[in-house]
């Protein structure tokens, strides 16, 4: 891996190696369908970024989810969602670096949802997301708080305390309701942090930076603009939605020696090479709890089979780096979808192959995989059309990813043209 590459990335796979199967206790064979299933994992292991999953704190003006990540030197890549850190800040005169307790407080910004001159209707309701790194020496507790410096609030709340404690090193995600103002054109508003006493720092290294929210309203528009991305149940404009118009994304990209995840003509191109089962890669700063999560695919020249594509959603972080649990959801080649759960590694199967005529099965064919998720309550959409529903509260909430499945196809593609998801409450 190139070590100018910028960025953090996680690169995740989906099965066990064997010898780490011959590991855990004696089970029952599997079938056929289970062992095309659980076949090999860990195809590289490149991990710059572990997150600690954390339940996100839900305020009425902002809600923060704190991850955690690894202290050891790693190869990063140019994958942060959003624009970059360059054209979303701006230096505020606010003194000094504030200093807490005889340490530094001071953050870095490392990724956004709802980049600048997003475009809203008048009115319209929205989430604003930016990805912060504790780089002072201060441990941000529970009443450091997000406070508006200047410019328009556009709904938010003065001062939103941040309701968790976050180490050095670590980062968090703020969330901050908003609602576009009324009147045409852009509108822009200011943010910091702020510690117990009440001095705001932000970016840089003076720590007076802020971060921003900066929108076009155009009267006539109803949502962002997501590339067909829409949800059934009726949740309005997305939280966050990645169109692969450029190379920032929040994937790790590049080939390891099982599969390659690629940018190209506005799609994420997934190639699995051979025939060996579910492997998935999760997206960086992908903690959800509550959501309702939408990818577009279209299965490429060849497909057959059991070829397929799907989503991991809550997925806890293994401090090996090793993503073996959570949910995984798939369509395949022949017009099927399957659902079934992983546990430190074991299968445990939900709904076998089960056929599906809102599905477009062959070569060539765009689906639209829907996966809402509330509390222990979990459905499949696919194409808009509810195919599935169950209750299972093994994990309340983890990251989420892309699944590729190649079972005939060698060389097998899935193209990703968008993903979105909606923050359910």
């Amino acid at each position: 891996m190139s070590s100018n590459k910028r960025g953090r990335f996680i690169i995740i796979t989906g099965m066990l190696l064997a010898a780490i199967l011959a590991c855990n206790k004696p089970q029952a064979s599997p079938t056929d369908d289970v062992a095309s299933v659980v076949s090999k994992t860990q195809t590289a292991i490149a991990v710059n970024q572990l997150l600690t999953p954390v339940a996100p704190v839900v305020q009425t003006s902002a809600v923060v989810v704190n991850q955690a990540t690894s202290q050891s030197a790693q190869p990063t890549a140019n994958n942060q969602p959003g624009t970059t850190p360059a054209s979303t800040t701006a230096p505020l005169v606010t003194g000094a670096p504030p200093v807490s307790q005889n340490c530094t407080n001071m953050a870095k910004f490392e990724g956004e949802a709802i980049p600048d001159n997003s475009a809203f209707a008048p009115g319209q309701e929205f989430m604003k997301i930016w990805t912060l790194r504790n780089v002072g020496s201060c441990v941000w507790t529970p009443d450091y708080a997000l406070v508006f410096i200047k410019g328009e609030q556009m709904g938010g709340a003065m001062v939103s305390p941040l309701g968790q404690t976050v180490q050095p090193n670590n980062t968090l995600q703020v969330y901050l309701p908003q609602k576009a103002p009324d009147s045409a054109g852009e509108h822009q508003g200011f943010w910091m942090l702020s510690n117990p006493s009440s001095q705001p720092f932000g970016l840089g290294a003076k720590a007076d930076v802020a971060f921003w929210v900066k929108i076009q309203v155009t009267p006539g528009i109803s949502s962002i603009p997501t590339s067909g991305v829409s949800g059934p149940q009726n949740l309005g404009a997305p939280t966050w939605t990645e169109t692969f118009d450029n190379k920032s994304n929040p994937w790790y990209l590049g080939a390891d020696s099982d599969i390659r995840f690629d940018i190209d003509n506005g799609s994420l191109v997934m190639t699995a090479f051979e025939p060996i089962g579910d492997q998935w890669r999760v997206a960086e700063n992908s903690y959800l709890d509550n959501f309702y999560l939408q990818a577009n695919f279209k299965s490429g020249a060849n497909c057959a089979g059991k070829d397929g594509y799907g989503l991991i959603i809550r997925a806890p972080n293994n401090a090996s780096g090793i993503i073996n649990s959570g949910f995984v959801f798939s369509f395949s080649c022949d017009g099927k979808y399957r659902i079934y759960r992983m546990d430190n590694g074991n299968y445990i199967g939900l709904i076998n192959w089960t056929a599906a005529t809102a599905l477009k099965a062959g070569p060539n064919q765009v689906n639209s995989m829907g996966i809402y998720a509330k509390g222990d309550k979990l459905q499949l959409y696919a194409n808009g059309a509810l195919l599935s529903e169950f209750a299972d509260s093994a994990y309340p909430a983890g990251l989420f990813g892309l699944v590729i499945r190649s079972e005939v196809t060698k060389d097998f593609l899935a193209f990703v043209t968008d993903v979105a998801y909606w923050l359910v409450r």
